[in-house]
């Protein structure tokens, strides 16, 4: 729980007022158990009175980007199925864990873990694993009780075009070492206990994208990898072989790696659909 240091406390009152959950009793210098950790508190306190939940309390520089600059850099970045075949050094992977604890969440409550898979072997382990277990998933959605059974209780999951999909990654399997990491040198996994309550999935992916921008800003090219997230959810035994913590379910994965490519034209994208409301 942060704690507030009374003899340094000006009574501003900016904690108290900013406090989404109302916990703060700036007499008593008490914080009420309905505190959500949000840590804003401690980020408005000009005297740095409030102490946080963990670590020290750090004076935010000016940072050099501009909306403009942020643009140009996000229109850039691609997903990246091409990787040197290069070792990131560990205090790389060290920074990109490291600053995780600057990203949002969307309950608060932080209870995401990381896997890091590295090195050409657990790689191509992960990699061979999933398309195992690929292929026997695809290898029931092509049997004909199961197509008859999507085309009477699930006709929206077209039966034709998953026996396509099915061929296809098939023929990529054969033809490919690497069809899932693309020889990534490392991936990272992004997981937590299962749970109905917490907000599991979208705390992994906040903090895989923040990861994706902050590995490219590094020189780094990263890809977020949705077959080896429905692989180790179809398998559970394959969180086991990759040391994932027992009762613990992967939500997002990331290749991450120097790039072997190099893109100099932005693509023009459809935007989202949007409306107002007012």
């Amino acid at each position: 729980m942060p704690e507030i240091n009374l003899e340094k406390c000006i009574r501003c009152l900016k904690c108290v007022n900013d406090c989404p959950s109302k916990a703060i009793t700036i007499q008593t210098g008490e914080i009420a158990a309905t505190c959500i950790h949000c840590g804003h508190c401690v980020a408005i306190c000009p005297e740095k009175a409030v102490r946080p939940d963990f670590g020290e309390i750090l004076s935010l520089s000016q940072h050099p980007v501009t909306a403009e600059g942020f643009r140009n850099f996000s229109a850039g970045i691609r997903s990246c199925r091409s990787f040197q075949r290069k070792e990131i050094p560990e205090q790389l992977l060290a920074e990109l864990v490291e600053n995780m604890k600057q990203y949002p969440s969307a309950s608060n409550s932080r209870t995401i873990q990381i896997t890091l898979v590295r090195g050409e072997k657990e790689v191509n382990r992960l990699n061979d694993q999933t398309v195992r277990v690929l292929k026997k998933v695809f290898g029931l959605v092509g049997s004909p009780f199961v197509r008859v059974f999507l085309n009477l209780f699930a006709p929206s999951l077209d039966g034709e075009k998953m026996k396509n999909y099915r061929q296809k990654f098939n023929e990529l399997a054969s033809s490919s070492d690497s069809m899932v990491c693309y020889h990534a040198p490392a991936v990272i996994l992004f997981h937590a206990k299962a749970s109905r309550t917490e907000m599991n999935e979208a705390d992994a992916y906040i903090w895989a994208t923040y990861t994706s921008l902050y590995a490219n800003a590094m020189g780094l090219g990263t890809c977020f990898n949705g077959f080896i997230v429905n692989a180790m959810s179809f398998n559970k035994k394959m969180g086991a072989a990759f040391h994932l913590p027992s009762g613990h379910q992967l939500y997002a994965a990331l290749l991450v790696g120097y790039p072997n490519v190099t893109y100099s034209n932005e693509v023009s994208r459809k935007k989202p659909e949007a409306q107002s409301v007012s």
